[in-house]
């Protein structure tokens, strides 16, 4: 039996699809092995088939149809079909259940099962994120409480919380390729020495994210083969904008320009990142390009000094023990320091950082990391949007809430453009959250292993790869 050992940042603090716990990306890398949606982002980005063959947009945005897989079967072993579709989206918005997705699919009128393989969508206004949405965390799912039963190659057989979750592979009409893994082991490593030990010990045959700082000594000692794909997963301070001292943008801008964010990048990620200049990557086809905020401490202090902390402040700071949040920490520390500003900082384990220390937690500046975002809309109304459901600084500016409904709802894309140009600018003006760096998503696999690369989501997909014999790793 070929069993495949995969190392983890963290572990997450739910299984259940489509819910609340779940909304994370430590349980979506594990979601993504174990069940599908009817499309899916794939390596290069872009929109591909999953559960569904092919799909059809009208002209005016409203309506999508879907021609589903008949192959397809659950891990209970029932079939896949149009109904499933209808009866996942309806518990999405039957109120009784705790997932966030009703906000991404706003204005959805209804699923219609036109045929057993065959199902329709239609909105009362153009959703542009909504094949984004679809493809990123909305999971189709058997009618089960105790665990996710979904479609993916493969199924949960056991999770031993704090230890170590098991798979077996899922076979149904579509059959299984050319891949030969039979099983699969997820263990988690949230400190970087303890991820690297494991490493050099050959307990790992693919690593979801390897240390910037050791991957090349990794690579060169022949214990792994590592990939970097660029990724809009970035680390940010995000600020509590309704208290002091961050409720006056005076002092969120002195912290931005307080932070070496190179010298950061350089000595404590491994040139693995790129510093973020804005909410959006230089790559992002919705990125506008805004002035940099630069490493400047004298003008950091001026900052401060005009909002009334000539004299220096101490602020509550709270992060997740998760690498390499703590080296991160303790290095704007030390820049903060230098221009007056101290940080009492408190570190939790994660989970339950996120999500409950991270929305419900007692602080003034938190740091941590986010993943990508499946689109510009998506992004803006999680986490900038006075309603958003992961707004934790609660920023609110009416004036955003008012362009990003509009843009949501655009069938222009010039239109659309200069919609989130502006709020953009907006953003970049009251500095709600710093962004500290976009990491690219750096993953390792032993040299034994065929049939993997790094997906800019940061999605593991596994459902390909092969497993050389010990005595040929020349796959």
């Amino acid at each position: 039996m070929n069993l495949l050992r995969l190392l983890f940042k963290h572990e997450t603090i739910a299984l259940a699809p489509n819910a609340f716990n779940s909304d994370s990306s430590a349980a979506t890398v594990i979601l993504k092995i174990l069940c599908q949606s009817l499309v899916r982002i794939d390596h290069d980005g872009a929109i591909a088939p999953e559960l569904a063959l092919r799909w059809a947009v009208s002209p005016c945005r409203k309506h999508y149809t879907f021609d589903l897989d008949d192959r397809v079967r659950f891990h209970s072993g029932r079939p896949f079909t149009a109904n499933d579709v209808v009866r996942v989206f309806r518990q999405v918005f039957d109120g009784k259940s705790d997932s966030v997705l009703a906000a991404d699919y706003e204005g959805l009128k209804e699923v219609k099962v036109l045929g057993p393989h065959r199902v329709a969508f239609e909105f009362s206004e153009p959703n542009d994120a909504f094949l984004n949405n679809l493809a990123w965390r909305t999971h189709i799912v058997d009618d089960t409480v105790a665990q996710p039963c979904g479609t993916g190659a493969f199924k949960l057989t056991e999770w031993v919380r704090g230890s170590h979750i098991k798979l077996e592979r899922h076979i149904d009409g579509r059959g299984r390729g050319g891949a030969n893994v039979d099983a699969v082991e997820i263990r988690y490593a949230p400190d970087v020495n303890e991820r690297i030990a494991l490493i050099e010990r050959g307990a790992a045959d693919i690593v979801e994210s390897v240390p910037g700082s050791a991957a090349q000594r990794l690579e060169d000692a022949g214990l792994l083969r590592t990939m970097a794909a660029p990724s809009q997963a970035r680390v940010l301070l995000c600020f509590n904008c309704q208290e002091a001292p961050f409720n006056d943008a005076r002092v969120r801008h002195a912290v931005a320009h307080a932070v070496d964010r190179s010298a950061l990048i350089r000595d404590v990620m491994g040139g693995q990142a790129r510093p973020g200049e804005g909410v959006l990557p230089h790559d992002d086809p919705w990125m506008h390009p805004v002035d940099p905020v630069g490493y400047d401490p004298d003008k950091a202090r001026m900052l401060l000094r005009e909002a009334g902390y000539g004299n220096g402040l101490t602020i509550k700071v709270a992060h997740p023990t998760t690498a390499p949040l703590p080296a991160i920490s303790a290095r704007v520390a030390q820049d903060l320091e230098a221009v007056g500003i101290r940080m009492r900082a408190s570190s939790y384990d994660d989970p339950p950082w996120w999500p409950y220390m991270y929305m419900r937690g007692n602080w003034q500046m938190a740091i941590q990391g986010t993943a990508s975002r499946p689109h510009f809309d998506t992004l803006l109304q999680r986490e900038f949007c006075t309603d958003g459901v992961f707004n934790a600084g609660r920023y609110s500016n009416a004036e955003l809430d008012g362009l990003a409904r509009r843009a949501r709802h655009s069938t222009d894309n010039e239109e659309r453009r200069e919609l989130y140009a502006r709020i953009q600018e907006i953003i970049r003006a009251e500095l709600p959250v710093m962004a500290l760096f976009s990491a690219n998503v750096l993953v390792g696999w032993g040299p034994h292993i065929s049939g993997f690369k790094a997906h800019p989501h940061g999605v593991v997909d596994i459902q390909n790869v092969r497993m050389a014999a010990p005595d040929d790793e020349t796959a």
